[in-house]
């Protein structure tokens, strides 16, 4: 048995694909013989809908209203904030679309490593005597601005100075003629009636069709005559030029240039990043919230399934109970072997503050019968001083471990309790896992609304089941 590489996932109930009305069962009571949901035979477990429904608890929500738990997959997010990483600025909502996504202020990556630029003076002087303007500057790959004769009067509003820069290019200048070219085009055919023939008949098809028909013809292609086209900045000898270009094969056989790439690179303005809110897909009830400023690092509402279902792992030490320092007692592992039975320790954590009530179910299988020496157990509830290891009374306690150990119980330590599962493998596989139903219940003191009094609450017994897949470690045969 590899207790070094156990691995626990817990099994969430959903396909990734869930309705508003697949409305989650009720918590039952556990039945011995419920099957999985998933099987354990050989490396079923590792196949791929497994893989998308078999989480570690760390990556699983917890949606209260429905008392489920929630993976990636079953989530709906939605954006909570913008924010620019380099500056930490907090963008509005409503200019994050016409501020294309990117941060309004001084925030560039650099064209050649994508690393941040940085706003530096000049090193010339003006004809006053002055500072000649500012660059953008890289301070890994030393990059500047002078590459693409980019330099800038003032040290702040560094991207309304690249926009008038760019607005004073021809290429800027004809793509805005273009689009009030096409805008009127646009606004013309919009004043005209159209009909289901008369789109028919402008179509491209339908004019080659007609095309030497006579007046018909003629008649279709003035009706739908567009204007001819005046560039502003470019005239027909660029487009003879444009024309004439090299061929595109004949360009990737050319050795790379730097320098080309110097020129034709433009800095970009860092993209804006966002802090998304999950709501559960069922009930829309919000699971995560963090907050909404940049600098922030906590969570408003944060419900994860660490924080509300007890944690199961494979221990490979226990602490012992006669030392009064912390020491381990490491616990034996024994070999999976066709046909023998091995004992295997699993501990449960309590993560609340209020005593639960734990019940487990086993299933067995072809591979291996799983027996369950304490079905049922209490989790002591969670407490802070627990974590100083203070000493225990021994005589006290005496009692309480001769009690456990005829349970199936083998230890306890502060909200952690651990059991013994033995095992008899009845083929040899590559990995083993057995599949634990475990249905846990505890009381959750809820203010009472209705009335004034804050110390009146009302008292709800809260039962949350679901299964957990251990995996052990290969099989081998018995040695004879």
């Amino acid at each position: 048995m590899d207790k070094a590489n156990a691995s626990v996932l817990y099994y969430c109930p959903c396909t990734g694909s869930m309705r508003t009305s697949e409305a989650p069962n009720a918590p039952s009571e556990v039945d011995a013989e419920q099957k999985p949901p998933l099987s354990t035979r050989g490396s079923a477990v590792q196949s791929g809908l497994a893989a998308m429904r078999l989480w570690p608890i760390e990556r699983l929500y917890y949606c209260d209203d429905c008392s489920e738990v929630r993976c990636p997959r079953c989530v709906v997010e939605e954006p909570a904030g913008y924010h620019c990483p380099n500056c930490l600025f907090d963008v509005p909502t409503a200019s994050v679309r016409s501020e294309k996504n990117r941060c309004a202020r001084n925030c560039f990556q650099c064209p050649l490593c994508t690393h941040v630029l940085s706003v530096v003076e000049h090193d010339g002087l003006g004809s006053d005597g002055e500072s000649a303007g500012f660059l953008l500057s890289c301070a890994v790959c030393f990059w500047d601005s002078r590459a693409i004769d980019w330099v800038f009067e003032k040290a702040t509003g560094i991207s309304a100075q690249v926009e008038r820069l760019k607005a004073a290019e021809p290429s800027s200048k004809e793509y805005a003629n273009l689009l009030d070219y096409w805008r009127s085009v646009q606004r013309a055919a919009s004043h005209r009636p159209a009909t289901r023939l008369s789109a028919a008949a402008s179509s491209t098809a339908f004019k080659h069709r007609l095309a030497g028909s006579g007046s018909h013809a003629s008649a279709v292609t003035t009706a739908d005559a567009i204007p001819p086209y005046k560039a502003a900045c470019y005239g027909n000898d660029d487009h003879e030029r444009v024309a004439q270009q090299m061929a595109l094969d004949d360009a990737r056989s050319l050795p790379f240039s730097a320098d080309q790439q110097n020129r034709s690179g433009e800095p970009q303005r860092v993209r804006l990043h966002m802090k998304l809110s999950r709501r559960c897909r069922i009930c829309h009830h919000i699971l995560i919230k963090p907050e909404s400023k940049a600098q922030a690092t906590r969570f408003k509402i944060q419900l994860m399934a660490a924080n509300f279902l007890p944690s199961v792992t494979v221990p490979t030490a226990l602490a012992s109970p006669r030392s009064r320092v912390s020491v381990l007692d490491p616990i034996p592992a024994f070999p999976l072997r066709v046909g023998g039975t091995v004992p295997c320790v699993i501990r449960l954590a309590n993560p609340l503050y209020t005593e639960m009530d734990v019940v487990l179910a086993a299933t067995s299988d072809d591979d291996v019968t799983v027996d369950v020496l304490a079905p049922q157990f209490t989790l002591p509830p969670f407490a802070e001083l627990w974590e100083y290891d203070e000493e225990e009374d021994e005589d006290s306690t005496a009692a309480a471990r001769s009690s456990d150990s005829k349970r199936g119980i083998v230890h306890r330590h502060g909200n952690r309790v651990a059991i013994r599962l033995d095992l008899t493998p009845h083929t040899q596989v590559d990995s083993l896992t057995i599949s634990l139903h475990i249905t846990c219940s505890h009381v959750d003191d809820m203010p009472d609304i209705d009335t004034e009094d804050t110390a009146s609450s009302s008292r709800r017994i809260v039962t949350n089941s679901f299964w957990a897949y251990i995996s052990l470690g290969a099989v081998h045969q018995s040695s004879k």
